[in-house]
């Protein structure tokens, strides 16, 4: 469900698979938590295999984003799925959330 990779600029990158609702966002709250208690302060969320989220995951996000923010680091989102991408748009999180369609465009975001 979840992989952690990190680029050359350890930045880590939570490749996430499936739905991230009901008992899954317990699981995503976690891996995130963890990412931000072993100090990783950039983060990528890979959305592309994601095809359904709800709005307690959207929480973890904005949580995160959050947290993130007020300790100098930065989140982006990848890739998000046409329904995800909805979810975003619908719920306007897109205004205050910088969503990338390629790795690359998404790590370069921190330089």
């Amino acid at each position: 469900m979840f992989d952690i990779t990190m680029d050359a600029q350890n930045t880590a990158i939570v490749h996430v698979q499936g739905k991230i609702i009901g008992n899954t966002v317990a699981q995503f709250r976690a891996e995130i938590e963890q990412q931000l208690q072993n100090g990783n302060n950039k983060l990528v969320i890979d959305l592309k295999n994601v095809s359904l989220l709800d709005s307690t995951a959207l929480g973890v996000i904005i949580v995160t984003l959050q947290a993130l923010q007020r300790s100098g680091g930065k989140l982006v989102l990848l890739n998000p799925q046409k329904a995800v991408r909805n979810v975003l748009e619908v719920t306007r999180l897109t205004s205050i959330l910088e969503v990338y369609e390629t790795e690359e465009a998404a790590l370069n975001a921190f330089s």
